[in-house]
């Protein structure tokens, strides 16, 4: 007998593998299809079994390799800020510090430089005067003085006054005072006058050389109860 492989079922994922003769009625090619039926199934199960490790293994595998690349985009974004904000920092250090080197004034030109430094050679090599103290201290300043009198000279004023003291109708009355004008120091004398027919005793002392010796006199009289009086200018 020559036995043939025939498919002779599809469901799902079990094929039906039999084995047949062309005796198929006898007890051993039964025995033959129900091994033959129970091998084809087991090897549908394994077949089928091993395909479902691939599947879930691939999944596991990708949802491992979308989680690993999630992780590295979000460690990428963190590390953005720091890697921002550390060049925005050295930008700013370079600005302050090429602004600071580059003021006006700060930057000499060769030149200028190689001058400044002559200059200053220069000054240590001839040093300092300081005999300048010396010499001021030792210098003879001639002034001419000239002595000027604070105090003008007074003239002597020529005029002479007289310090009429009163004016009496009668003499005696000319005489009291006359006599009370002799107890202060005072020269004095009676002058008679007629005015209009009537005789008048004028009490006069002096006389007094200049203007400031007359004020005096009437300064005296008017300190001992001797007021009015009057000064009269004699020549």
């Amino acid at each position: 007998m020559s036995p043939c492989r025939k498919v002779v079922g599809y469901a799902g994922h079990l094929i039906l593998i039999r084995w047949i003769s062309a005796d198929y009625q006898s007890p051993g090619n039964s025995a033959i299809i129900v091994e033959s039926e129970y091998s084809a199934y087991f090897i549908s199960m394994a077949h089928d079994f091993a395909k479902q490790r691939s599947t879930s293994s691939s999944s596991t595998k990708r949802r491992a390799s979308s989680k690993n690349a999630a992780t590295k985009v979000s460690q990428s974004r963190t590390h953005w800020p720091w890697f921002f904000s550390g060049l925005l920092t050295g930008l700013f250090a370079a600005f302050i510090g090429l602004f600071s080197f580059y003021q006006p004034g700060m930057i000499q030109s060769p030149a200028n430089q190689l001058a400044t430094q002559e200059e200053t050679s220069e000054n240590a090599a001839e040093g300092t005067d300081f005999t300048f103290y010396d010499r001021l201290s030792e210098a003879e300043v001639v002034v001419d003085v000239v002595a000027v009198d604070l105090q003008p000279e007074q003239e002597e004023d020529p005029t002479v006054y007289r310090v009429q003291a009163a004016s009496f109708n009668t003499r005696a009355d000319a005489e009291n005072l006359l006599t009370q004008i002799h107890a202060l120091g005072l020269e004095a004398n009676i002058f008679a006058t007629e005015v209009l027919g009537q005789t008048f005793y004028r009490v006069q002392a002096g006389p007094f050389t200049g203007n400031s010796n007359a004020e005096d006199a009437i300064d005296l009289l008017a300190g001992n109860n001797i007021s009015g009086a009057i000064k009269i200018r004699v020549r």
